[in-house]
């Protein structure tokens, strides 16, 4: 790791461990531009610029079966074989792309597909000096991603195995379609988590939203916090509530008053 990655990662790390619900205002991250560094971002505005022109319908593409197309498009203009500190410092320079139309959805799919295309196991993503939070982080993951700050909808949707660790909140459907591996959110999460899960483990230790296991066929969603409701329809696995079973194979444990 360069010394100057190293410096600015420290200097992060300490709003980590701050409380997730307070915004912090932090100085704007320096990171040393480099021919790789540029290559990425190259390839993260050629596929802004792409999704807008497919969501136009200017530019034809046969999508695969079974692929979402904005992850297509972000995974056939990432560079490949990207080391985690490159990564790291990609995460760094986001802040200049803001205000850019999709954003949310697209960098999320960018980052997952470095990551995935990585030799690398584990990662860090810095989000807390954003103003807005970014969807779709670990989507198909099969790495370790901690999560530096908050993140947005669909953390580790379809993810199939590793671990991601979310210093902060996130949006709706932590674990959507998740297919294994291990999610933790430290601060809150929206409604919607474990929904249509398959397997894995998914933990809240802050609050969750309503519909809580929509849809899921297995694996072990652990509430420590309060949450909003759990959803009508969960096929199957395990869901506990400050380390009590309240769903067990799918059905609502009824607790004597």
């Amino acid at each position: 790791m360069t010394d100057n990655l190293e410096t600015t990662l420290k200097a992060f790390d300490l709003f980590g461990k701050l409380d997730p619900e307070k915004r912090v205002e932090i100085i704007k991250p320096k990171v040393i531009r480099n021919e790789t560094l540029d290559r990425i971002v190259e390839g993260y505005e050629k596929g802004l610029e792409n999704l807008g022109l497919y969501e136009k319908g200017k530019l034809k593409i046969e999508i695969p079966e079974g692929e979402y197309w904005g992850h297509y498009i972000a995974k056939s203009s990432a560079p490949s074989k990207t080391s985690s500190n490159n990564i790291t410092e990609f995460s760094l320079l986001l802040g200049e792309h803001e205000n850019k139309t999709y954003f949310r959805d697209f960098t999320g799919w960018y980052l997952s597909a470095l990551i995935n295309s990585s030799r690398d196991k584990d990662f860090k993503i810095i989000t807390n000096y954003l103003s807005k939070t970014i969807h779709h982080i670990g989507y198909e993951n099969t790495k370790n991603i901690d999560v530096n700050g908050n993140a947005g909808d669909y953390v580790g949707d379809r993810m199939k195995d590793g671990k991601i660790t979310v210093n902060g909140n996130a949006g709706w459907g932590v674990g959507w379609n998740m297919e294994g591996g291990k999610i933790t959110v430290n601060g809150n999460a929206r409604w919607g988590v474990g929904e249509g899960m398959k397997n894995g483990e998914i933990t809240v230790n802050g609050n969750a939203g309503d519909w809580v296991g929509n849809g899921m066929k297995r694996g072990e969603i652990h509430l420590n916090g309060d949450y909003e409701g759990l959803a009508n329809y969960i096929h199957g696995g395990n869901i506990y509530h400050k380390d009590k079973l309240i769903v067990e194979n799918g059905r609502k444990i009824r607790r004597k008053k």
